[in-house]
């Protein structure tokens, strides 16, 4: 079940086909194929989220601010002003490596906070949860393996390796969250 991908190899993956807007260009832009909401954070639009450790266009590295494989944005098929969703597809990309993950800010500013906190509160409902199989808890998406750790590539829950469980995980503890 594992998925083994090399650096500079190419793969099939789902794709997000979107078409920018207002000059029509079609982007392939590499996706976990999971349509969900995240209402447990205040975010309630059905999206998919970027599987940064693939290829895609520089623009659309700098449209979701997605240059080191990680990414607070998403694809939202219904109601995006900067381009139209059209499909999912299977397109051949590179993987350029082998991690990838939602963005997290180290220090929000005061209008994230509430949001982050929401965030910690949810994944602190899942500590001690099982991960049968390498498979997150949450949606049952296969989580990688980063500096020892598995960590689902959606919303970062964390697992050790060896319980195969989820565990507190200091960088999502929002005591710690300072203004900027």
């Amino acid at each position: 079940m594992q998925e083994v991908f090399q650096i500079g190899e190419e793969y099939w993956r789902p794709c997000a086909e979107i078409m920018t807007i207002p000059d029509g260009r079609i982007y392939y832009i590499p996706i976990f194929e999971h349509l969900h909401a995240d209402k447990q954070f205040d975010f309630p639009d059905e999206h998919y989220h970027i599987d940064g450790r693939f290829e895609m266009e520089p623009r659309m590295k700098q449209q979701f601010n997605c240059w080191d494989g990680y990414t607070a944005a998403v694809i939202v098929p219904n109601s995006s002003v900067s381009y139209s969703f059209l499909s999912i597809a299977q397109t051949k990309v590179k993987c350029e490596r082998l991690n990838t993950g939602l963005r997290i800010p180290d220090h929000p500013i005061e209008k994230q906070i509430p949001k982050v906190e929401k965030y910690n509160n949810w994944y602190n409902s899942y500590v001690g949860k099982k991960c049968e199989g390498r498979l997150c808890p949450h949606f049952g998406t296969l989580m990688l393996e980063k500096d020892g750790l598995l960590v689902c590539p959606m919303h970062n829950l964390t697992a050790d390796p060896e319980m195969l469980e989820v565990i507190r995980h200091d960088k999502f503890n929002t005591d710690s969250i300072r203004l900027v």
